[in-house]
């Protein structure tokens, strides 16, 4: 989790402003589609932060849910127990108990959470099967295989856990490897996953790592070593930045290291909540500024993934109703449309679940930034990416794709604006974890951030669509149009189907913002 590190990080810095001007609502935006121009694939960027199984007591199972949301992606953080290596949860920290105040569920998650971590005792022999706590972890890695998607490794420990170094490196690297064996080469009665992707630690630049970055770099080169000598198909990176729009030295510093000690790093991983701007186009700036530092680098080859990002990162009750509504799911939609073109090759959202900053509520009822998520993942029914032109980088944007059997078209459409006026708002830090923060060996930035906010953002003709379709790939054939939509009134419901023929279209309606439709057409 990404939140306390940032607001340690805007305690030291001036606040910047979005200057965004109020939408415009007298004009339909121009939606150009060219159903016969096929111009890539539809990418999957529904990646989730948070198992669908319950973290903590009372929250309910979401196998079915996440495979509605068509989630390709999982990845074991913030699993409080399950999947950390050696995390050890105490019922008075402080970090854990702005987490979950009521005192009744911590000690449920302190206890649980300890008896599920695989490697509890650090005097253990690492070779042996017998030192290995798998079971709360196995039943978690199967859950979510079962909704068929992908294992993103966090290798760590969740939030609230101890932040110290391990006191032995070499013995962790090995507990790490046999982990890695144990889920993809059946040791110790385990199993044949093939998880790819192992990503070291999360935010060493925030309150995860109390050590200095010289052991962080160390640390992680003996773990991806290890990594590698159990399996050398397996993809090794991190490290999670909570920062990653300063030169820093958990940045540029691991990159140098890596460098050279010829450290393997498959890919680089980083954070990016939108506090200071709310601008849904962030994510690929910085997408592109990570392609370029990677590159320059020496490492063209490595990919770029955001394994942590959402409108905000506060996790308390104050803004929970923005991120559940219709401007979170229109920010949302944003994003994962514009991650389309982006040089970014994986997003993990924080967080899926029915936890904190979650998609469901305690019955497994989606909210609606879940049924962004869903609308989205829809548009993988038809993969083959046709073209769009019209949508901007703005907010108002637009993702249309057709079937491998030509026989449905569909369009996604997001209409997001800033809210006019819109300043910056960061979670109240409670007193001890400030001092807390103040001694962690971290060091603010210095030098002017990588993502400066846009302040030249105009809204014009986002009052709705008018929206043209040509060389519909069934000819004069007739077929059904199915619109459904999220909005403050709607909830992804059917808003209007109808009947037509032939190979072009024309569909306008009024769409405001904080509204995401889908459009579906399907031959008769």
């Amino acid at each position: 989790m990404k939140t306390l590190s940032d607001f340690a990080l805007l305690l030291l810095m001036p606040c910047s402003f979005a200057l965004a001007q109020s939408p415009t609502e007298s004009g339909f935006r121009n939606l150009q589609i060219d159903a016969g121009k096929v111009v890539g694939q539809i990418r999957s960027f529904q990646g989730l932060n948070g198992q669908p199984t319950p973290v903590v007591a009372g929250l309910p199972n979401l196998v079915e849910q996440y495979k509605s949301l068509h989630v390709n992606m999982v990845r074991t953080h913030d699993m409080m127990g399950p999947a950390d290596v050696d995390a050890h949860f105490e019922f008075n920290g402080i970090d854990l108990t702005w987490l979950i105040p009521d005192a009744k569920q911590r000690a449920g998650v302190v206890e649980t959470g300890n008896k599920s971590v695989i490697f509890p005792n650090p005097g253990a022999d690492p070779e042996k099967p017998e030192s290995y706590n798998f079971g709360p972890t196995d039943t978690v890695i199967a859950a979510i295989h079962s909704t068929g998607a992908e294992v993103y490794y966090r290798v760590g420990r969740s939030w609230g856990a101890t932040i110290e170094p391990p006191a032995d490196f070499d013995k962790y690297a090995n507990v790490v490897k046999h982990i890695a064996l144990h889920y993809n080469q059946g040791w110790a009665n385990g199993f044949h996953y093939r998880i790819r992707y192992w990503e070291f630690w999360n935010e060493p630049d925030g309150l995860f790592w109390s050590g200095a970055p010289e052991q962080f770099y160390q640390l992680y080169e003996k773990t991806a070593r290890a990594l590698k000598s159990a399996d050398p198909t397996v993809k090794v990176g991190g490290a999670a930045l909570a920062d990653p729009a300063h030169v820093l030295a958990f940045r540029e510093g691991l990159l140098d290291y890596c460098t050279a000690h010829k450290t393997p790093l498959d890919f680089y991983s980083w954070h990016l909540y939108n506090d200071e701007s709310s601008d849904p186009y962030d994510a690929v700036r910085l997408a592109q500024n990570f392609r370029k530092l990677l590159d320059t680098h020496g490492y063209p080859k490595a990919e770029s993934i955001l394994s942590e990002w959402n409108l905000i990162a506060d996790f308390t009750d104050v803004v929970k109703d923005e991120l559940q509504g219709p401007h979170n799911a229109a920010f949302i939609g944003s994003v994962l449309s514009y991650l389309q073109d982006s040089p970014l090759d994986a997003a993990i959202f924080y967080r899926g679940d029915a936890a904190w900053m979650g998609l469901f509520d305690l019955q497994g009822r989606p909210f609606r930034n879940a049924r962004a998520f869903e609308a989205m993942g829809k548009m993988q029914e038809t993969p083959k990416r046709i073209a769009v032109d019209g949508a901007d980088t703005l907010g108002f944007a637009a993702v249309a794709g057709k079937s491998a059997d030509g026989k449905t078209v569909q369009i996604f459409i997001s209409n997001y604006a800033i809210p006019a006026g819109y300043k910056p708002t960061h979670m109240a830090v409670p007193a001890d974890v400030l001092k807390e923060i103040q001694q962690l060996p971290y060091k603010p930035p210095t030098t002017p951030s990588e993502l400066p906010v846009r302040k030249d953002i105009v809204y014009r003709d986002n009052a709705g669509y008018d929206l043209t379709i040509n060389n519909l790939p069934w000819g004069k054939a007739g077929f059904t149009i199915k619109r459904y939509r999220i909005s403050k009134t709607e909830d992804l419901q059917l808003v209007e189907e109808k009947s037509a023929s032939g190979g072009s279209l024309k569909l306008s309606n009024p769409m405001v913002t904080d509204t995401v439709e889908l459009i579906v057409l399907q031959r008769k």
